[in-house]
């Protein structure tokens, strides 16, 4: 896991969105923004990380000069919640009309989204047990022989 970036192309190259992955690009990737926590796809992170990601959403609202998406990526990997984007001229400017065009999440409203997409991701697992379930009874009542990895 390390941290990338990619040039934000609406603002020209203006300002970059840093990002955890294990490859470049935003597939499978951690991140941070405006709406809070963005996963992509599947991501492998140590307990510590977790800790920390839950840290920095209990205690940080997105802000594009105090807690963006270089410090959320810094934090998670090192602990250090650092960002270097305000230090060129040209990237201070993206990130000031940034943060003028983007909305701000309180972190209540940090907590909730995350409790949301947990509460969506126990939803489908139960949906895919009942469904399993369905079609178990539906092929005993039916006499139809399963392969055990069908209903595994």
């Amino acid at each position: 896991m390390s941290v990338h970036k990619e040039s934000i192309a609406v603002l020209g190259g203006l300002a970059d969105h840093y990002f955890l992955s294990e490859t470049p690009g935003l597939s499978n990737s951690l991140g941070w923004g405006p709406k809070g926590i963005e996963l992509r796809g599947q991501v492998k992170i140590t307990q510590t990380q977790v800790r920390r990601v839950q840290q920095f959403i209990e205690t940080a609202r997105y802000n594009i000069a105090l807690h963006n998406c270089e410090h959320f990526a810094n934090y998670i990997l090192y602990g250090l919640p650092l960002s270097s984007q305000q230090t060129t001229c040209h990237k201070g400017l993206g990130a000031t009309i940034i943060a003028q065009l983007q909305p701000k999440q309180t972190i209540t409203e940090n907590i909730l989204a995350d409790i949301n997409r947990q509460f969506k991701h126990r939803l489908q697992v139960e949906r895919a047990k009942r469904a399993k379930r369905e079609i178990y009874q539906f092929c005993q009542t039916h006499q139809i022989a399963l392969e055990p990895e069908a209903i595994a």
